[in-house]
C-alpha cells in the first residue's frame, strides 16, 4: 500500500454463502476402467450473495483516521466514471444528494460544493465491474486529504451491485472503518472529476474548456456577496441548484451554521486578485480579515459545469 497525503489547511459483518457439491464416485471398479466412463462433474458453486442490513440513510459507517480525524458517514453520491467504474463518495453530513445526483449533469462537482458548504468529511473509492478499487481516498474539507493506493497489500475489501438504477455496495478497511452504500447511480452529462483527483493534481477532464478570467472574478464575487449576507438561495443558485433542490437543501440540519462558517472563509476587503485556470477550472485570490480579525490569503477554486462556475474549494492561508 502506498499513502499520499495532500496537505490543504458500525461494523457490520458481510455473509458469504459457499456451497460445493461432493463429487459423485462410479458404481463400481469396472466402470473406473471402462474408458468410455466418465465422472459426474460437480456442479459449480453459486453466485457469492452479498446482503445489506436494512439502512435508514443512503449510507452508513464509520472512519477513524489520525490525522484526518473520525466521523461517522451518511450520505453520498455514485456516478459512472468515463472509465467505466463506479466512483462511490461519501461524507460525514448530509448533502442532499437524493435531490440532486440523479438529476444534475455534474454531481460529483456540486457534491464538492456542498462538502465545503457543510464542512465535512468524506470517503472515495472507484469501484470496477468485480468491486474492486484501485484506490482509498479520505478527507476533511478544509483540513487536508490523503490516497491510499493499492499495491498488493489489500488494505480494503469492497463489493458492488447495481440494479434498478441503484448502486448497493460495502467498502471496509482493516485499519479505519467501514461503510455500506444504497445510493442512486448517476450518469453524468458532463465527466466529472473524482474529489481524490481534484484535491491532487487532475483538476479537470482532458478537452475541458478554460474559464475565462472575467467569469471566474464574476462568479466569485456572487458567491462572496451571497455567503457574507447569509443568502443561501443565492449561493446555491450560483452553484447551478434549481428551486426544488435549493428547498431540499435548505431543509437539512445545520444548514445556516455552516454556511455562517463558510462565510467566514471570505474576507473584507477581499478583492478578486490573482488569477489561475487550466481546462475546466480556475482559481482566484482573496486577501483580508476574517470575522475574528485574522489575516489570511485564500484562494477560491471553481470548476466547469457547461457554462457555469461551480465554487469546489477553498484554500486558506493564515498570515
Amino acid at each position: 500500500m502506498r499513502i499520499e497525503r495532500v496537505a490543504t489547511s458500525a461494523v457490520l459483518s458481510a455473509f458469504l454463502a459457499l456451497s460445493f457439491a461432493c463429487e459423485k464416485q462410479p458404481p463400481s471398479s469396472a466402470a473406473e476402467s471402462t474408458p468410455e466412463a466418465k465422472r459426474d462433474e460437480p456442479p459449480a458453486p453459486p453466485a457469492e450473495r452479498h446482503v445489506l442490513d436494512p439502512m435508514p440513510t443512503p449510507v452508513r459507517g464509520h472512519f477513524s483516521e489520525i490525522n484526518t480525524g473520525e466521523f461517522d458517514l451518511v450520505d453520498g453520491v455514485a456516478y459512472t466514471a468515463p472509465t467505466g467504474e463506479t466512483v462511490v463518495y461519501v461524507t460525514s453530513k448530509t448533502i442532499g444528494s437524493s435531490s440532486f445526483a440523479a438529476s444534475s449533469p455534474c454531481p460529483m462537482t456540486q457534491a464538492r460544493f456542498m462538502t465545503a458548504l457543510r464542512g465535512a468529511g468524506w470517503n472515495e473509492v472507484a469501484l470496477d465491474r468485480d468491486g474492486h478499487s484501485a484506490y482509498f481516498a479520505e478527507g476533511m474539507a478544509f483540513d487536508g486529504s490523503g490516497r491510499e493506493t493499492d499495491v498488493g497489500g489489500r488494505y480494503w475489501k469492497s463489493w458492488i451491485e447495481v440494479s434498478n438504477g441503484t448502486a448497493m455496495g460495502r467498502v471496509r478497511h482493516r485499519e479505519h472503518g467501514e461503510f455500506e452504500f444504497a445510493l442512486p447511480l448517476a450518469k453524468p452529462a458532463i465527466p466529472q472529476v473524482a474529489m481524490s483527483d481534484a484535491t491532487g493534481a487532475r483538476r479537470a477532464v482532458a478537452g475541458a474548456p478554460t474559464p475565462k478570467e472575467a467569469a471566474v472574478a464574476a462568479a466569485y464575487r456572487v458567491s462572496r456577496t451571497a455567503a457574507m449576507k447569509k443568502d443561501l438561495d443565492g449561493l446555491l443558485r450560483q452553484q447551478g441548484f434549481d428551486a426544488k433542490q435549493i428547498a431540499a437543501i435548505r431543509a437539512l440540519d445545520h444548514i445556516q451554521s455552516d454556511l455562517g462558517r463558510l462565510a467566514d472563509r471570505f474576507l473584507k476587503p477581499g478583492a478578486a486578485g490573482e488569477f489561475q485556470s487550466g481546462p475546466g477550472w480556475a482559481g482566484i485570490r482573496g486577501e483580508g480579515t476574517n470575522s475574528k480579525g485574522a489575516k489570511f490569503v485564500n484562494y477560491y477554486w471553481f470548476t466547469s459545469c457547461g457554462e457555469r462556475l461551480v465554487l469546489t474549494q477553498i484554500s486558506e492561508n493564515p498570515m
